[in-house]
């Protein structure tokens, strides 16, 4: 009997073994694969990813659930954390979305490129789905409503700043665009644009130094031609000390990034002021600049270095008419369409800079270059073939050469919509003075309070007190001071001579353009 009990407990041990070991071989195997799952896990983690295509999980009560897909490759920021069995799931930095580690692959961490913008004090906010873009090509799509601040914009995309990068947001899509209080930091009004001629030469000079020392001294970083574009068009605050360097070729010195105009959508015009939008200045940088001068201009300050004694031809049109058609005009002063083409083709094709009103006024003033080849064009009245309602032959032709002119409007005669284009600036040629009696023109023969009403009368229409150009080219000293007394910056008679700065600025000469000018004639005046 005690022989049996012993047997039986010696092969309950035996079994007891065998059970354990058996077990104890299955935890083995349990924690082995844990462990592999761990390193798997691991191996796809870090504090950036990249997801090729994938999905967004959203974790409920149950699990996980998809609420967005990945549809090209994006580089993701990570919640630090340690990684368990139960890691499975890495959550999106400073969200509450979640990427399967699978879909994952260990990248470089993301670099902030735009930490000189300022954001708009405007919000976007997605009516359902948001749809985020880069580079044109759809990124996220999150099943959620979701509000950001603008960064900037263009025609098509808002853009905001999401997982340390930039997103756009389609201006078609399901989106609000709510007024918010994101900053109160100032955004700079103005940008030096400084273009350097000849950037081989200008490396051997001392000065050279001296310049980069400055920009550096100032705290100066340069931007880039779509940065300006879009800050120019008020598409992007930017913080101030922002500068833009243009030279004939794309280059990097020393930390700061030059570019070439040639590449820009915008027309940049040589002046002695610093950059405004919708004025698109540059100072124009040559060998003999002082190191005071380089300053004035990386403060905004005026810095004449062009020719002093620069002359512009200041061409006056009046009517234009089309024989072609059958349209006749007995006027001297009326020009044949075909003429007025031919003349801004040849303008057009020989690089010359057709002016506008604020142009000429602030070269005339001495605040602004402009370039050698520069003319301004005047229309008077506002009669025949200047307007849509009366033949437009005048803007259609401004526009197809994108040259630029001024039309003296008599404004209580037509109304200034009919002559509305970006090529064309509008000024005053009285409101309703445009008579000539036998004792006179109407303005030198009127009262002192009957003009002063005239002209304000027409600076209510024109929103202008730029340039103001007297009827018949009859002034006196009485009008004149008229003139001043109203506002006016410069008024224009005639005189067959070009203008330049030491020109009385209240007798500007024009020459007049006749019917039966010729082109040689033409080429003549503006050369």
């Amino acid at each position: 009997m005690r022989k049996k009990i012993i047997v039986i407990c010696s092969v309950s041990v035996v079994f007891l073994i065998i059970i354990g070991g058996f077990f104890g071989f299955q935890s083995f195997q349990k924690q082995q694969e844990i462990q592999k799952l761990i390193e798997e896990i691991t191996a796809h983690y870090s504090l950036y990813v990249t997801v090729e295509k994938g999905s967004l999980y959203c974790k409920k009560q149950m699990g996980y659930e998809v609420c967005g897909t990945i549809s090209n490759p994006i580089t993701i920021p990570l919640e630090d954390v340690k990684i368990g069995k139960n890691s499975q799931y890495f959550q999106i930095k400073n969200t509450n979305y979640y990427l399967f580690y699978k879909d994952t692959k260990v990248a470089e961490s993301l670099k902030d490129k735009h930490t000189n913008y300022i954001v708009f004090n405007q919000n976007i906010k997605t009516l359902e789905t948001t749809n985020l873009f880069q580079n044109g090509n759809p990124v996220l799509s999150i099943s959620q409503a979701m509000e950001f601040p603008i960064v900037y914009q263009d025609t098509d995309y808002y853009y905001i700043n999401y997982l340390e990068q930039i997103f756009a947001i389609s201006k078609i899509d399901s989106i609000e665009v709510l007024a918010h209080q994101n900053t109160e930091e100032v955004s700079a009004t103005k940008i030096p644009v400084l273009y350097y001629e000849n950037m081989e030469s200008w490396k051997e000079q001392e000065n050279w130094k001296e310049q980069l020392a400055l920009l550096k001294d100032g705290g100066f970083y340069s931007i880039s031609l779509s940065e300006y574009e879009a800050w120019f068009q008020g598409n992007l605050r930017l913080k101030e000390h922002a500068i833009l360097l243009l030279a004939q070729q794309d280059r990097i010195i020393e930390d700061y990034q030059f570019y070439n105009p040639a590449n820009s959508s915008i027309s940049f015009l040589s002046a002695s002021a610093v950059s405004e939008p919708q004025k698109a200045y540059q100072y124009q940088v040559n060998m003999t600049i002082s190191k005071e001068q380089f300053a004035d201009m990386l403060l905004g300050n005026p810095v004449i270095t062009s020719n002093k004694d620069q002359k512009v031809a200041v061409l006056n049109y009046h009517f234009f008419y089309n024989p072609d058609i059958g349209e006749a005009c007995n006027e001297n002063i009326c020009l044949a369409t075909s003429k007025f083409e031919e003349q801004l083709q040849y303008l057009k094709n020989n690089g010359y800079y057709t002016l506008t009103i604020g142009e000429f006024r602030d070269w005339m003033y001495g605040k602004i270059d402009i370039p050698e080849k520069s003319v301004l064009l005047t229309i008077d009245d506002g009669a025949a073939g200047t307007g849509k309602h009366n033949g437009h032959k005048l803007i259609p032709l401004l526009e197809k050469y994108d040259l630029h002119a001024t039309l003296f409007l008599i404004t209580g005669w037509w109304d200034i919509a009919n002559y509305s284009s970006p090529n064309l600036d509008v000024e005053s040629h009285t409101n309703d003075m445009h008579t000539m009696y036998e004792s006179g023109a109407q303005l030198l023969i009127s009262s002192h309070e009957q003009v002063i009403n005239d002209l304000k009368q027409s600076i209510e229409v024109t929103k202008s007190k730029i340039a103001f150009c007297f009827p018949f080219y009859a002034y006196n000293e009485t009008a004149i001071n008229q003139v001043k007394q109203v506002g006016f910056e410069l008024s224009f008679v005639g005189g067959n001579y070009k203008a330049s700065r030491n020109s009385d600025k209240y007798k500007i000469p024009r020459y007049p353009i006749y019917k039966n000018i010729t082109m040689q004639q033409f080429i003549q005046m503006i050369s």
